[in-house]
């Protein structure tokens, strides 16, 4: 049987915008680097906002929830779920990149080096993609054209960025909009509103961007091996949290770590609002098959804009078609890496 394999894009999926008066703006303009003399122009670099600055404040609480029923937050809206499933050969081939911070050195302390990309090193990464003809959707879109057996146009790519850090508002959003991209953000649900992580305020100027924040789990813990009444707790009530904090309902979910068993993918597909999940893996392809154990492609500061772009126009050989979800995924990690080099059990 033939395997349709697509390169592909179209626009992320946005919640109704609130005032963007609401959201205090933190924008400085940096020197970027720029992959090539055809490169974009150097992008806007935000530094930490002034801490004089008023954020919007709001009543927020974690929710303890069972269930992904839409009804535990009814305020938040929820997509419907797609209907139907493609045809048993059709595959797309849209490469998903994964990140964690976007930050100075500097600013990062205590994190892996390995998990850190300056905001420079990630403009100049952009610029190379921008300037090759490259454009950004959510990973929730990639989602809804695969269920819809949509082939994206070509030199589409999704961008992940891990973990929930402010960082990902601070820095990574100038960037990404100096650009034109839009990201999918995963959060760790029990850490927003603390400390160096994320605010529901920052959240839903995410949102309000065009920008996708979905679920990583309440306490970043490895699911394999978890018994269900802990699953469901650390994916159903990261989702319900998630939409009390930003209004929409999460769509897709990435594995802390890449931990995974066949107990959790089912457990992430019966989260009633989810469409697909994310593994760790340099592979490139989304099946119906594969669509809650897709693999990404780590990126880190040693990635050059040239070998970037060189990885992203790799097609990799595709699985045969299967009518269920694989157990594990298969994994070709690069050369010099691990086959599981993602975030730490604890954000780093």
């Amino acid at each position: 049987m033939l395997v349709a394999v697509a390169v592909a894009a179209s626009t992320g999926r946005t919640a109704t915008p609130p005032p963007a008066a609401s959201f205090p703006p933190a924008t400085a303009t940096v020197p970027s680097a720029s992959a090539s003399p055809s490169a974009s122009p150097a992008a806007s670099v935000a530094p930490t906002p002034d801490p004089s600055a008023t954020a919007p404040t709001s009543a927020f609480r974690h929710i303890d929830a069972t269930s992904c029923d839409p009804s535990v937050v009814p305020q938040a809206s929820a997509a419907p779920l797609p209907s139907g499933s493609p045809s048993p050969g059709f595959a797309l081939r849209v490469p998903v990149l994964m990140y964690h911070r976007i930050a100075p050195y500097a600013q990062a302390i205590g994190s892996r080096p390995g998990l850190v990309v300056p905001p420079e090193v990630f403009a100049a990464q952009l610029d190379a993609l921008e300037a090759a003809g490259w454009h950004a959707i959510t990973a929730a879109q990639l989602a809804d054209d695969l269920a819809a057996g949509v082939t994206p146009p070509a030199r589409t790519f999704v961008i992940t960025i891990d973990d929930g850090w402010k960082d990902g508002y601070t820095f990574a959003l100038p960037i990404l909009q100096a650009h034109g991209f839009v990201a999918t953000y995963y959060v760790i649900a029990g850490r927003i509103n603390s400390g160096s992580f994320l605010d529901a305020w920052q959240l839903r100027a995410l949102v309000a961007a065009g920008d996708e924040v979905g679920d990583h789990t309440v306490d970043h813990i490895g699911l394999a091996n978890q018994p269900t009444q802990r699953l469901t707790y650390e994916i159903d009530a990261a989702a319900a949290t998630i939409a009390s904090a930003t209004g929409v309902w999460p769509r897709t979910f990435a594995y802390p770590s890449g931990s995974h068993d066949l107990r959790a993918e089912l457990a992430v597909q019966a989260c009633a609002t989810m469409t697909m999940a994310f593994v760790e893996g340099d592979a490139a392809y989304e099946t119906w098959a594969n669509r809650f154990v897709v693999p990404r492609i780590r990126v880190t500061a040693d990635d050059k804009p040239a070998s970037l772009l060189d990885e992203l126009a790799t097609v990799p050989l595709l699985p045969p078609p299967t009518t269920s979800v694989p157990r594990k995924p298969g994994r070709s990690p690069r050369p010099g890496r691990s086959a599981n080099p993602g975030s730490s059990p604890s954000p780093s």
